[in-house]
């Protein structure tokens, strides 16, 4: 397997390749993640912003999934200010919404609609249209995964889909041990996920499920970007660069698509050698 390591000079601003190691695991057959590292979180923000407004200008119509949560607010902040701008226009993409929580939904505080609705869909000013979006509140939740499947293959498939990552490791609310068979689902939280998810809620708010895009999906995507920032993600990135490739730690699973993309922050990049 082959890394290619980035670094994009404080100064210049410009990429210099910086790393080029290869591991040759027999028998096994592994893509090869690009890690590109920035000085701090804002430039790292900036250039995961303009992933995504290269990939709308050349592509208006295009299927998008986004996380909610604090490691994407800057991302979401550099492209509201680049829409306000004209430099890119949402007019005509489809937002896929990654997961929620079970039993929240849209004006819930907390919820991953909420964050999401307050950082990126109403400050772009994606139409209702445009949006599709787990319901936590449903009677049905498999029906929801049912029908978010059913878009997403219409539409498809996902154009560019952008990940933050747990520190179990998940993707989504894929936990460990999730299959890499799955589509949207239904998912039993990690102790660690109803832990780290606390701090999303005002007051303690029980978290039991919740439902998300699954494995296949992510794979699927036609492009994935990893973001971290912080050095308490630096021994997450770590382990989701190291053999093996293992359901107990989802994030390895980015090392088997065609085309993920890890753009960390240097604190997040530390443990990388």
């Amino acid at each position: 397997m082959q890394f290619l390591v980035f670094f994009v000079d404080k100064c210049s601003g410009l990429k210099k390749e910086c790393l080029d190691w290869r591991a040759d695991i027999l028998n096994t057959t592994f893509m090869i993640p690009k890690i590109d590292i920035y000085p701090n979180y804002a430039m790292m923000s900036y250039a995961a912003a303009e992933r995504v407004i290269d990939l709308m200008n050349h592509k208006p119509e295009a299927v998008i999934c986004f996380p909610s949560g604090s490691t994407p607010k800057g991302m979401f902040d550099a492209l509201v200010a680049a829409s306000q701008k004209g430099r890119v226009d949402f007019g005509r993409c489809v937002f896929i919404g990654l997961d929620e929580w079970i039993g929240l939904g849209a004006g819930d505080d907390g919820s991953c609609r909420d964050l999401l609705d307050r950082d990126f869909l109403k400050p772009i000013g994606l139409r209702d249209a445009q949006i599709v979006f787990f319901d936590g509140k449903a009677l049905d939740p498999q029906a929801e995964c049912n029908r978010v499947n059913k878009i997403v293959e219409s539409l498809g498939g996902l154009d560019l889909i952008v990940l933050g990552v747990g520190m179990n490791g998940h993707l989504a609310l894929n936990e460990p041990g999730t299959s890499w068979d799955t589509y949207a689902h239904i998912s039993e939280l990690d102790t660690i996920t109803k832990e780290v998810g606390q701090k999303y809620f005002n007051q303690p708010t029980v978290l039991t499920r919740g439902i998300t895009v699954g494995i296949r999906h992510i794979l699927e995507a036609r492009s994935a970007i990893l973001l971290a920032s912080g050095s308490a993600k630096a021994p997450v990135i770590e382990r989701a660069l190291a053999f093996p490739v293992s359901k107990d730690f989802p994030a390895t699973v980015l090392q088997n698509h065609l085309s993920a993309d890890f753009i960390l922050d240097a604190d997040a990049a530390e443990l990388i050698s």
